[in-house]
């Protein structure tokens, strides 16, 4: 065995290998479709499939996003399963909703959705 100075070994080897966020979405920080998706959006993956004329322009992160909107799932949900932050998964998502590997579902406008949430409480806070 060699000898390594103490200040060059990785002390948290079972941690797994580190990729910046920034080397998963190739230097960009913001989605192509200019920021539309929020923390709520539901997304689901379609049956599309994928485009093979360049393999490599999907990463493997890509593919496990797919794999997990099998089912409906929010942005914030993709993010914490995946572990990753949450502004790599937008721009991740962005590029699958573009090839249309993943569509948003409708949704309620949310404003009307906070103000019945917010009415359900303030009933609730009454009732006691």
């Amino acid at each position: 065995m060699t000898d390594v100075p103490a200040d060059e070994t990785w002390p948290h080897r079972e941690s797994g290998p580190v990729v910046r966020p920034y080397a998963v979405t190739g230097g960009r920080t913001e989605p192509a479709d200019g920021g539309m998706l929020t923390l709520l959006t539901v997304l689901v993956a379609t049956s599309r499939p994928l485009p093979t004329d360049d393999p490599a322009r999907l990463a493997p992160e890509h593919h496990r996003l797919l794999g997990l909107c099998g089912r409906q799932m929010t942005l914030a949900d993709l993010a914490a399963d995946t572990a990753l932050p949450l502004g790599v998964v937008r721009v991740l998502v962005a590029d699958l909703i573009e090839l249309g590997a993943i569509t948003v579902v409708a949704q309620r406008s949310t404003d009307k959705q906070t103000g019945n949430v917010l009415q359900e409480i303030l009933n609730g806070l009454r009732a006691l």
